[in-house]
Parts: structure tokens; sequence; C-alpha cells
């Protein structure tokens, strides 16, 4: 039996969550030579793999970079034809704002997706960090989108067409 107006109540849904995502149509940042982004956002620690909410990934890489300030950014990677890697910060990347923290005594190790027993992702991206007395922990960390201009994008195969996350954690004391 056919609810009356549940079509409506979910076109609604539908669009309403359409607008808190970042538009199909914006605008691609360039993917440029990992000198260029090191330049700006400081040198490369590690890399995963970028984090996808379900089982369709996208292939895409992520690269997990610190600068002078300590400030630690998540940026897509890529590799060229030619086998050169190159990472993406759309403009403006360097006010957006900060999507998580970190411990500032803290080092990276290394970059993953946090496991779910599952197929299906988790979304999050985990930092595998060592602190000053040795001991090592996960992290899971949240990313963000750009509000507006050029986003970087996740390669046109084999996953779907979508604006791929940046990350800016900021250092704090513990």
């Amino acid at each position: 039996m056919a609810v009356p107006g549940l079509g409506w109540v979910v076109f609604a849904g539908a669009l309403a969550l359409g607008g808190c995502s970042t538009p199909r149509n914006a605008p691609r940042a360039a993917y440029v030579p990992l000198a260029e982004l090191e330049a700006t956002y400081g040198q490369l620690i590690t890399a995963g793999n970028h984090p996808t909410r379900d089982q369709n990934g996208t292939g895409d890489r992520i690269g997990i970079f610190r600068d002078s300030a300590g400030t630690i950014w998540g940026l897509p990677l890529n590799v060229a034809s030619g086998g050169a890697v190159l990472g993406c910060a759309p403009d403006g990347l360097r006010d957006a704002k900060v999507t998580d923290t970190y411990p500032a005594d803290a080092t990276i190790l290394g970059a993953t997706n946090a496991p779910t027993g599952w197929r299906g992702g988790t979304g999050q991206l985990e930092l595998l960090m060592r602190g000053p007395r040795g001991d090592t922990q996960w992290r899971a960390v949240k990313g963000g989108q750009v509000a507006s201009g050029p986003v970087c994008w996740a390669q046109e195969s084999p996953g779907p067409p979508m604006a791929l996350e940046y990350y800016r954690l900021a250092p704090v004391a513990r």
C-alpha cells in the first residue's frame, strides 16, 4: 500500500542532503608537482589511501604533510603517466578551517583507513602516532570540504565522480 505524500518527503530529504555537499559542477583544482605542494604545506611525511564512506572506494591516495608551524595537512595525491607524484590543494586552502587536532608532541608514523570488519568503509582517516615516551596510538581524524571554488576530485576511474576532502590538523599541547 502506498503512503500518500511519501514521495514528496523522500524528494525533500534528498534535496536537503544535496545542498550540504560539494556541488557536482564545482571546478576542478589542478594537480601540481609534489615540490610545489611541499613549498607551501611542508614536507610529505607519509601517505595512504583516501578514505571513502562505502565499499565504492575511489582508489585515490592521500599525502600527509607537516608545515613549519606544525600543522598537519592531508591532501590528495596522484601519479602522472610518467611516474611523477602530483598533489592537489585548491586555491585558498591555507585559509580553510581546521578540521581536527593532534598532540603537538606526537610524531606521525603512518596513515590508514579505519577498519570496520566488513566491506563498507568508515570514511575516517587514521594516523598512527608515536608519543614522546615511545607510546604508539591510532587516532581517527576528521576532514572537510572546501566551501567554494575549485575542489580536488577523485580520479575518473574506477570510482564515481566525487570531491575529495582535505585535512587540516592543528597541534595542541597534551
